[in-house]
């Protein structure tokens, strides 16, 4: 199992955010830092409980998060 070290994650983040945070690529205007806090702690918790589930911290992994960003506004506006 591969493990992350802290900087790993920071790193992730920041290229996460150079896409979807204020200014990038797909920058949608909404920066709910909670929602994608969620985001972040949810799928790194995914990839510690299940060994077998790759993590490059690439473009599929941020699409992962992406997508986890999503159902998470989902799930919000639902109960709103």
């Amino acid at each position: 199992m591969k493990s992350y070290l802290p900087a790993d994650v920071n790193e992730f983040i920041d290229y996460c955010m150079d896409f979807y945070g204020p200014g990038g690529i797909y920058d949608d205007g909404r920066h709910e830092p909670m929602t994608w806090d969620e985001a972040y702690q949810g799928y790194l918790m995914r990839l510690v409980s299940r060994p077998d589930f790759p993590f490059d911290g690439d473009t599929c992994d941020r699409e992962m998060v992406c997508q986890c960003v999503m159902e998470l506004r989902d799930q919000q506006e639902l109960t709103a």
